[in-house]
């Protein structure tokens, strides 16, 4: 106990500036111990199939998991919102909330944003901003114009901070989160817009076959972005986009590459609610019981998968004050 007090002090003595929240730092994730993280765990459609994420998040951490990115919503409330960051944290997943409202709709992203400067839900999220990452929009760029998805969020991540928001703050590429190269374009512009350099950039991989990417292309890019020192995670992928021989994703190579770089990677998706695209359900009714498929090959069986590479660190310094009720 006394060499745990100890560590934890010294800890404390060097991260000061960043002992009440996650801490982006090159492109790595630190904890307020400073401790590096990496991402792992499943995306999981809380809002619509599991509000509170109780059952939900006890079976996630079951595989080992480090983290959980939530499918939310501009209906959540306060109350709700508290309720599900507070059971990912008892299991000891890092919570990355994300409003789900656009999905590829680029002119709603104002309305995403008036909802994290609701005063009530920013007084949630600062309840819970030690563990806890903010995806400020899914997917909300489809056909939005360089210039305008970086003058749009740079506009969103200043808001945000003027707001009083201290955690790391995630973006999605445009094209409906696919378009890395964009992604990458974008990066120096949306990093130096934070005042407290505490950015994630989200690349979702729907990348299948027919569209021209194999497990070089997907290397390569990822490469790419390491190579310019970018924040990247990988927020979504699968296995397949649809049943044709064409629709096959290079999943392994995705989350070999991640795993090579130390790059946090969120499989989606924890099921079931997949429609139609079912055989994108990890799991048959929410259990680890019910893993099946590439479900259990990511998250349970392979050597690549993560229950063999996620690591939990120590939650101290996360918990030590407990969010106020």
């Amino acid at each position: 106990m006394r060499r745990f007090l100890i560590t934890t002090a010294l800890c404390l003595a060097i991260w000061p500036a960043y002992a009440t929240h996650l801490n982006v730092q090159e492109r790595f994730v630190y904890t307020p111990c400073g401790e590096r993280v990496v991402l792992m765990g499943p995306n999981r459609m809380v809002y619509r199939m599991d509000r509170t994420g109780l059952s939900s998040f006890a079976e996630i951490a079951k595989t080992g998991a480090n983290s959980v990115r939530l499918i939310w919503t501009v209906e959540g409330t306060a109350e709700e919102l508290d309720t599900v960051l507070r059971n990912a944290r008892e299991q000891r997943l890092f919570p990355i909330v994300e409003v789900h409202d656009a999905n590829g709709d680029w002119s709603t992203l104002t309305g995403l944003v008036d909802y994290w400067l609701r005063p009530d839900i920013v007084a949630t999220v600062a309840r819970h901003q030690a563990y806890t990452i903010v995806n400020i929009g899914n997917n909300a760029g489809d056909m939005a114009a360089l210039k305008q998805y970086i003058d749009g969020y740079t506009q969103a991540i200043q808001q945000l901070r003027s707001a009083g928001y201290k955690t790391p703050l995630m973006i999605d590429a445009p094209g409906w989160g696919k378009d890395i190269d964009a992604l990458q374009t974008a990066a120096p512009d949306l990093l130096a817009a934070d005042p407290q350099n505490n950015i994630l950039l989200s690349v979702h991989m729907w990348w299948p076959k027919m569209w021209g990417y194999d497990a070089e292309r997907v290397r390569q890019e990822i490469i790419q972005s390491v190579e310019a020192g970018l924040p990247l995670i990988i927020g979504e992928f699968g296995n397949r986009w649809d049943d044709t021989d064409g629709g096959e994703i290079p999943y392994r190579a995705i989350i070999k590459t991640a795993l090579e770089f130390d790059i946090g990677f969120m499989p989606w998706s924890w099921g079931p609610g997949n429609k139609p695209q079912q055989h994108l359900d990890m799991t048959d009714d929410g259990t680890l019981q019910g893993l099946t498929g590439w479900g259990r090959e990511i998250m349970l069986d392979e050597p690549y998968a993560i229950a063999h590479n996620a690591v939990t660190p120590n939650w101290h310094c996360m918990t030590s004050q407990e969010p106020a009720p």
